[in-house]
C-alpha cells in the first residue's frame, strides 16, 4: 500500500495512474507546467478535459502534484517523483548501450579507474546530465606490490598495487637531482618494509622505518620520500570523477545565474562528494529533491549504484542533476553500468 505525502494510505486509480505518468513525462520533456488540454493533445487521452482536470485536483490532494504561481498548469511535487520511481519505472536496456558497455568491458588491460572513468562519461553522454565517480576507498586494503617500470632513458613509472587489485601510478624523470639506481634502491626497502601493510598505515610507516633507511643510501632521499608521500595520501582517499558538468547549463533549472554558481562550487569541492553516504545495499540509490551539502539546492536528485572490486573494496557511480530527470532511463542505466563494473571485477578475481 503506497502512503500519499499528505498521510493516509491511498491507491491510484487505473485512470490517475495514466494521467500522472504522462504529466511526469511530459513536464520531463519539456520543463513547463502541463495542464489538461496539452494532455488531450499530446497523449490522445481517453479521457474529457474536466475529467482531466478533477484528476489533477486529487492528485494535488494526494501531494503528487502542485501548482506553480505563474500557470494554471500542475508539476510533479518530490513525493510524486519518488512515487513515479518507486512504482512507474520499467527498466529497459537498449542494445546500443548494451555495445557501448560491453566495448568498455572488453580491454582486458584497463584498470579499474580506467573502466569507471569510460563508464562515467558514457552515463553523461546517455543522460545528458553530470555524472560522478567515486573510487573505490583504498583504505582497508594492503599493500601488495611496489614495481619500477622505465618508460625512457629519462623516464620512469612507479606503479603501486594493493590485495584488492587497486592501482596507482607515479612517474619520476631522472633529471639528475637521484638515479635509477636510487628509484630502485628506494623501492626495494618500501618493498621490503611495507608489504601486506594496510593502506590507511603505510603513511606511518613510511615516515617511521623507511625514511631513516633510504636517508643514509640515497642523498637526494627527501625528494623520493615526499614523492611517494604524496602518492600514499592520494591512494588512501577516494578519487572523484566528474563527467557532463557542462550539461548543467542547459537545464532551465539553473538559468539562475546563483544557483548555477552554487551548483559549479560544489562540482569543484571533491571532499563534499566523498563525504556524501550511498547505500552498502545492492541496488541503486535514489535520493530527490535532497538538499547537496554545502549548496542550499533543494531541487536536485542524485541516482547511484554501489560496485564492489573486492573483499572490502566498494566504489559507486552517480548521475546528478534537476528533479525534474528521466528517472526511468537514469535509474536502469546507473543499475546496469554498476552491476557490470562489479561483474567484471568479480571475474577478474576467480
Amino acid at each position: 500500500m503506497i502512503r500519499s505525502a499528505k498521510g493516509g494510505d491511498i491507491v491510484l486509480t487505473q485512470r490517475q495512474t495514466t494521467i500522472f505518468k504522462a504529466i511526469v513525462e511530459a513536464f520531463v520533456e519539456t520543463a513547463e507546467p502541463v495542464g489538461s488540454k496539452y494532455l488531450l493533445e499530446r497523449y490522445q487521452l481517453p479521457y474529457s478535459s474536466a475529467t482531466i482536470r478533477n484528476e489533477m485536483a486529487a492528485l494535488e490532494e494526494y501531494g503528487y502534484l502542485e501548482k506553480t504561481h505563474t500557470s494554471s498548469g500542475r508539476i510533479p511535487s518530490v513525493e510524486g517523483y519518488k512515487y513515479y520511481v518507486e512504482t512507474m519505472t520499467r527498466p529497459k536496456i537498449e542494445d546500443t548501450v548494451k555495445n557501448q558497455m560491453q566495448t568498455i568491458l572488453s580491454h582486458r588491460g584497463r584498470t579499474l579507474n580506467e573502466v569507471v572513468q569510460e563508464s562515467c562519461e558514457m552515463l553523461s553522454q546517455l543522460t545528458h546530465l553530470t555524472s560522478i565517480a567515486l573510487g573505490p576507498d583504498s583504505r582497508n586494503e594492503a599493500l601488495q606490490n611496489i614495481a619500477v617500470v622505465p618508460i625512457s632513458n629519462d623516464n620512469v613509472s612507479v606503479i603501486i598495487v594493493t590485495d584488492q587489485g587497486h592501482v596507482e601510478n607515479k612517474n619520476f624523470m631522472l633529471d639528475g637531482r637521484f638515479s635509477y639506481e636510487d628509484l630502485t634502491s628506494c623501492v626495494n626497502v618500501m618493498n621490503d618494509m611495507l608489504i601486506g601493510t594496510p593502506i590507511n598505515q603505510v603513511i606511518i610507516k613510511l615516515e617511521r622505518d623507511v625514511k631513516p633507511i633510504i636517508s643514509t643510501r640515497i642523498q637526494q632521499h627527501e625528494i623520493l620520500f615526499k614523492a611517494f608521500l604524496e602518492a600514499f595520501v592520494k591512494f588512501a582517499n577516494k578519487d572523484v570523477y566528474f563527467s557532463g558538468k557542462e550539461n548543467m547549463l542547459y537545464q532551465p533549472e539553473y538559468n539562475d545565474v546563483n544557483k548555477l554558481r552554487r551548483l559549479v562550487s560544489a562540482f569543484e569541492n571533491s571532499q563534499m562528494w566523498q563525504n556524501i553516504h550511498v547505500s552498502d545495499e545492492e541496488g541503486v540509490t535514489v535520493k530527490i529533491g535532497q538538499p547537496l551539502p554545502l549548496t542550499e539546492l533543494d531541487d536536485v536528485s542524485v541516482i547511484s549504484g554501489t560496485f564492489k572490486t573486492g573483499n572490502n573494496s566498494t566504489g559507486s557511480i552517480s548521475v546528478i542533476g534537476p528533479t525534474r530527470m528521466p528517472y526511468d532511463q537514469v535509474v536502469t542505466l546507473v543499475d546496469y553500468v554498476s552491476k557490470n563494473i562489479e561483474k567484471l571485477f568479480s571475474e577478474n578475481e576467480d
